[in-house]
């Protein structure tokens, strides 16, 4: 929070150029559209050094959408996953999928979906519940048949997530009382620190971490070559907790999957309205967060930097976007520019090619040394 952290170490940092090591880290882009008049060229790519595109291949807020794959599962909206895949087979540059796993806004099969828990009414919502074992089976048939085609890799998105208020389908109430023997009453499932909430929380967890390892089955059988990454929120690296209790994201669990990579979404202006930080506390909790992430999952993770701002869709400008690129500790082998359009590549190619290197990266903001 604001005036937590020391004032003299917030001045420190803010005028800390932090080194990377060069030439040994990986930059990836992802983009945040796919209707581009043409998929962008993977010399294009190569040129502003970047080895990995991630293309968005599904979606989560049309009332008549679908997917932009064939799934032969969910009708598709344009199949916009074949032009790229066709010009980026044979590239040195690899072609990934960004797919969802159950927030799906056009999804209208009441058997399939969960409910929320609101001011004493359970909802349906349009999101796949994870205790359903159809569910479960429909997500994996999802995630097998994106494997199947010429692509590198899968990134999961976030909302493989069941959040605080959501579980409470006719599934999920019946695991809790098969679990705890108590009657599945929402407010009872909901108090904080209590025997019945715990319980709820630890199958919530499980669900998550579950449902990751059916998509990691599922994807390795078709394609035991296609590598598979997570998003992460960024709640999990500093408090691990909250990340569980807010998200049913369980940190040690998934940590022991086999996903080959955890992105974790460290978008600075996300984070510092989220958290109502000043600038120097910010950049602060920043650096904290990605030393904490590099413990957690070491060569496995995937540092997400935010290009553009969310609300107003305008690209960061590159000080302020090259501040927070130098705050990644060298540690870190990958660095994932999100969620980009084509035009940002000279912006992202100049934070690339203007990467600190003056200064060893041996300094640790959590201790001032």
């Amino acid at each position: 929070m604001p005036g937590t952290f020391p004032s003299r170490l917030a001045l420190f940092i803010l005028a800390l150029p932090l080194a990377v090591a060069a030439g040994t880290r990986e930059h990836e882009i992802q983009f945040r559209r796919n209707d581009y008049p043409a998929p962008v060229a993977p010399a294009r790519l190569q040129a502003a050094g970047i080895s990995k595109a991630i293309l968005r291949v599904f979606s989560d807020d049309e009332r008549n959408g679908g997917l932009y794959y064939a799934s032969g599962l969910f009708p598709v909206v344009r199949p916009a996953l074949d032009p790229w895949a066709a010009a980026y087979t044979g590239s040195a540059v690899r072609l990934w999928a960004w797919m969802g796993v159950r927030k799906f806004a056009w999804l209208d099969d009441p058997r399939l979906l969960d409910r929320e828990w609101r001011e004493g009414t359970a909802s349906l919502i349009p999101k796949l519940d994870l205790f359903n074992p159809q569910a479960q089976d429909l997500i994996a048939g999802l995630f097998a048949s994106l494997a199947r085609l010429p692509i590198c890799g899968i990134l999961v998105q976030d909302d493989l997530a069941i959040l605080r208020n959501e579980g409470f389908s006719s599934w999920g109430k019946a695991s809790f009382h098969l679990a705890s023997g108590l009657a599945a009453e929402p407010r009872r499932m909901l108090a904080v620190d209590s025997d019945a909430g715990r319980v709820w929380e630890d199958l919530k967890a499980q669900r998550v971490s579950g449902t990751l390892n059916g998509i990691l089955s599922a994807c390795r059988g078709s394609n035991p070559a296609v590598a598979v990454g997570i998003n992460v929120h960024y709640e999990a690296p500093l408090t691990p907790q909250k990340a569980r209790a807010w998200y049913g994201f369980d940190v040690q669990a998934i940590k022991t999957s086999a996903a080959d990579l955890f992105y974790l979404m460290a978008y600075h202006r996300q984070l510092k309205a989220e958290m109502r930080l000043g600038e120097s506390e910010n950049r602060l909790y920043f650096r904290r967060m990605l030393e904490e992430a590099l413990k957690l999952w070491g060569a496995r993770l995937a540092v997400k930097l935010q290009v553009r701002d969310w609300k107003s869709s305008q690209p960061i400008p590159f000080p302020e976007l090259k501040a927070y690129y130098d705050l990644i500790p060298a540690g870190v082998d990958r660095v994932c520019f999100a969620a980009a359009d084509p035009e940002d590549l000279d912006l992202i190619s100049k934070v690339i090619a203007q990467r600190s290197t003056s200064v060893s990266d041996s300094v640790s903001v959590s201790n001032g040394k």
